[in-house]
Parts: C-alpha cells; sequence; structure tokens
C-alpha cells in the first residue's frame, strides 16, 4: 500500500501503472524502450556511485566513455562479503527489510522502499490481471510461501487485492498453523487458488489424501507456483493431482526481485521498463547478442528504478533460454549454473533431465532421483510416489518408462514406486538439484548438506 500522505509517491505510481500498460499491451515502441532504458540505466550508474559504499568503490573506474560491457559484474559473493554497503540508502529511508534464507551462505540483505515495491507490483499486475481473470472476477487467493522471510507473502498480496481478489495468508512449515490446520481452512473456506512453491503443492496433496480428501474435491482453479525450477511436465502432474490449472507465475531473485511475470498464455515475459537484461556465456563472461532471436546462457539484470538496493550488472547464477530479440522477450528459467548433471559423459540441465524423465511418465504425486556409479558406468533410480486418489499405479508403465530412460540416457535406468523423502519439497530454500538429485558418485556439497538440515527440521516438527 501507497503512504496515504504521500502525494508525490501516488503520482509516480499513476504515470509508471501508464506506462507499463502501454509496454505491456505492445502499444510502446521498441525505440522508446530503448530510450526509457538507456536515461534509467545511466541514472543507476550515478545513483549507486553516489549512494552506495560498496558501488562507489566497485565503479569508481567508471566514466561517461566507459563502455557497459565494460563496466565490472555484481555478484553474490560481493553481496555476502558487503552486506548493508551494498544498499544505497539507509533502513531508515526503506520501508520493508527481507533477507535471503542464508541456507547455503550468509543471508543478504534485501531492503525495498515503496517505489522499488510498486515498480515490480504494477508488473505483476499487469501479467496476472488477464491470467487470474480467466478463472474468475473475484478468487479467493491463499498465499503460501516460499518462506515467512521472502518477499512474496507482501508482494503478492498487494498485487492480488489491486485486482479485486481476496488472500488467505497460511504458511503450512509455520509452528502456528501447521498442515492440519492449513488443511482445514482449505476445507472450510471457500479458497479457489494457490500461490506456493510446487513443493508446497505436493506436500498439501499428500497431506489432504492422509486425511482421506481428494485434492480435486478442494475445488481449486488455478495454482502460482514460485520459488523453484518447474518444468511443464511436473506442472502438468501437479494439476492433474489438484484439478487445477498450474502456471511458473514468475521469475524472480530475492535480490533482483521479479525479473520475469508469467502472461496468460503461461509465459514468463521480461519487464524492460524495470531492468536492462544481458544474457552472457556464464565461463567467459561474454555478452551473446541480443539481437539473436533465441539465446541461451546466464541472465544478468541492472535495475532501472533507484529505491533501496539498486544492482548494476548482477549475474543472477541462473541458465535461462531467451525467446525474442532486444529486451522483451520470454525466459524459461533452466536452472543454476552449478546445478547441471553428467550422465554417460553428457551434459544435462536442471530443466532438461526433468523434463526428459518426467515425459510420458505415469501419473504421481512427488519424485526423486538417486544417481551411482558401478563398474564405471552411471545408473539411474527414479523413484515415484503414488497417489492415495486417482490412477492407480501400473507397474508395466514403470517398466516401459524406464527402457524409454535408459535408451535415451545410454546408461541403466531403474523406475519403481516408493515414498520420496522430506528433502524433495527444500527446492526453493536450497537449489532444485540438492532437493531432487541424490548424488552419491559427488562429495555432498553446502546444498546438499542445507537441503538435509531443513528436511530433518521439517519431520521433526510434522511428527
Amino acid at each position: 500500500m501507497i503512504p496515504l500522505n504521500n502525494t508525490p509517491l501516488w503520482n509516480i505510481a499513476n504515470e509508471f501503472a501508464l506506462a507499463q500498460h502501454k509496454q505491456w499491451s505492445g502499444e510502446m515502441a521498441d525505440a522508446d524502450i530503448e530510450l526509457w532504458q538507456r536515461d534509467a540505466r545511466d541514472r543507476t550508474l550515478a545513483y549507486c556511485q553516489d549512494n552506495s559504499p560498496f558501488y562507489r568503490k566497485h565503479l569508481s573506474q567508471i566514466d561517461a566513455d566507459t563502455s557497459f560491457d565494460d563496466i565490472p559484474f555484481t555478484t553474490k559473493a560481493h553481496l555476502r562479503e558487503h552486506l548493508d554497503d551494498v544498499a544505497s540508502l539507509s533502513l531508515d529511508r526503506s520501508w520493508i527489510y527481507y533477507e535471503t534464507t542464508g541456507t547455503t551462505g550468509t543471508s543478504t540483505p534485501c531492503p525495498r522502499t515503496a517505489e522499488d515495491s510498486i515498480r515490480t507490483g504494477v508488473a505483476l499486475c499487469e501479467g496476472y490481471r488477464d491470467l487470474l481473470g480467466a478463472y474468475g472476477e473475484r478468487l479467493s487467493i491463499a498465499l503460501m510461501g516460499p518462506t515467512e522471510l521472502h518477499s512474496t507473502g507482501d508482494s503478492f498480496g498487494d498485487v492480488f487485492r489491486s485486482l479485486g481478489h481476496a488472500t488467505v495468508k497460511m504458511w503450512p512449515h509455520s509452528p502456528v498453523v501447521g498442515f492440519d490446520r492449513a488443511g482445514q481452512l482449505l476445507q472450510r473456506l471457500d479458497i479457489n487458488a494457490l500461490t506456493c512453491t510446487p513443493g508446497m503443492t505436493i506436500l498439501l496433496a499428500r497431506h489432504m489424501e492422509s486425511q482421506g480428501v481428494n485434492p480435486r474435491d478442494l475445488g481449486i482453479k488455478v495454482i502460482l507456483t514460485v520459488g523453484e525450477l518447474a518444468t511443464p511436465q511436473l506442472l502438468s502432474q501437479i494439476g492433474d493431482v489438484w484439478g487445477a490449472a498450474v502456471h511458473s507465475a514468475m521469475y524472480a531473485s530475492q535480490e533482483a526481485s521479479i525479473l520475469a511475470v508469467c502472461q496468460p498464455d503461461g509465459a514468463l515475459r521480461t519487464t524492460p521498463l524495470n531492468y536492462y537484461y544481458e544474457i552472457i556465456d556464464p565461463v567467459s563472461g561474454q555478452v551473446i547478442d541480443p539481437s539473436l532471436e533465441s539465446r541461451e546462457g546466464e541472465i544478468v539484470v541492472t535495475h532501472l528504478y533507484h529505491g533501496a538496493k539498486p544492482l548494476v550488472r548482477y549475474r543472477t547464477g541462473d541458465l535461462v533460454r531467451a525467446h525474442g530479440r532486444g529486451q522483451d522477450f520470454t525466459v524459461v528459467p533452466i536452472g543454476r549454473a552449478r546445478d547441471g548433471l553428467t550422465i554417460a559423459n553428457s551434459e544435462y540441465t536442471g530443466f532438461d533431465f526433468e523434463q526428459i524423465i518426467l515425459a510420458d511418465c505415469p501419473p504421481f504425486l512427488d519424485y526423486q532421483v538417486d544417481i551411482t556409479e558401478h563398474v564405471g558406468q552411471d545408473h539411474i533410480e527414479l523413484r515415484l510416489e503414488p497417489r492415495k486418489t486417482g490412477p492407480k499405479r501400473a507397474n508395466d508403465d514403470l517398466a516401459a518408462h524406464a527402457r524409454r530412460l535408459s535408451k535415451y540416457f545410454r546408461t541403466p535406468v531403474e523406475v519403481s514406486w516408493g515414498l520420496t523423502d522430506a528433502q524433495t519439497s527444500t527446492g526453493a530454500m536450497v537449489s532444485w538439484k540438492a532437493a531432487r538429485i541424490r548424488d552419491h558418485r559427488a562429495t555432498t556439497t553446502i546444498e546438499d548438506s542445507s537441503a538435509q538440515r531443513i528436511a530433518r527440521q521439517r519431520e521433526s516438527r510434522q511428527a
């Protein structure tokens, strides 16, 4: 909500809302977007140099003649090392403070000003107005994650209410709420939409089934998933469990905020009035030609609004496939740069690996993968957790699926029914790979250890 006595901020919000609607609807010419970005990018550089202790040093060699491609990157390591010095405003000039979870390293500060929230909130409104409108003029939406520390609950609450929908905040992992109470609310209240991680949809469905309730009977029309990588194959399985349409709601990071917004067709579209985007080779750091129709690499962003903590050429560490030239394009997040997998000497991104193993898969509730090595040969075990409701499990389907995967990966693959562990739900807290893959060929990483620790904590709370 905008502070009621701040007339200049209301004017900023209204002006940006008009510009964002014009751009999102295709009424803003490419030349106008380029002009907007160039002016805002120059002001971001000056703003950070003037106000951020970190950027004052980091950009000390930058002048008016410096090519943007020669400006040094900002990395996660910089944010962890310099913490509050990266911000361009003190805490008392912000209006809300978040942090990253700190599960894989030092928590980094993520303060926001009202203008920060307005800029991202308006972009979300443009994406979700038509998307949610297809399921009802007034929805009741349960907000459930990823965590209490995350901005999603506040941001989505503001956006959904601005669009005329009601919100219900419930955090099943919270000891105050828990899954029993969340399940009771889903049955008692007329809730018809969910916003949560893919892992949460699975945990909730498992809980409802354990209570003898078919998730499809709850009347959920649409689910917006956030916080972790999920392929269309997994989203389709989730949708079948719940009897709902499922969309990956956005591509975002806690540090950089909302980088792409879901359109009604399900594609994640950039918001070039808020960010300047680059796709780079993750190894060399070279920028991939933006005039290409398709690009694949690490996404790098520069904030075009100048609130609490704008970032300059921030390397997200995320790999994406970009479709479309210039700055207004769609992206498919395909995994963290460090989360690749090598199977039988072939490399796979997280997205591609999940897409392959779940293609034409029998109906399931959850999955996990164990990878081992026997006599110099990789061995993959795909474990599928069966549903208690819906289609019955068929062992013949598993055998056929195993044969298809063995042929594709050129290595033995076993597919079986069984219970998955609590680690599979930790993707939003740690990483897709640590949540879904047990790679016994490799040394345990900090991500693996964090996922195991979070899983133990969740199991103890639910015991």
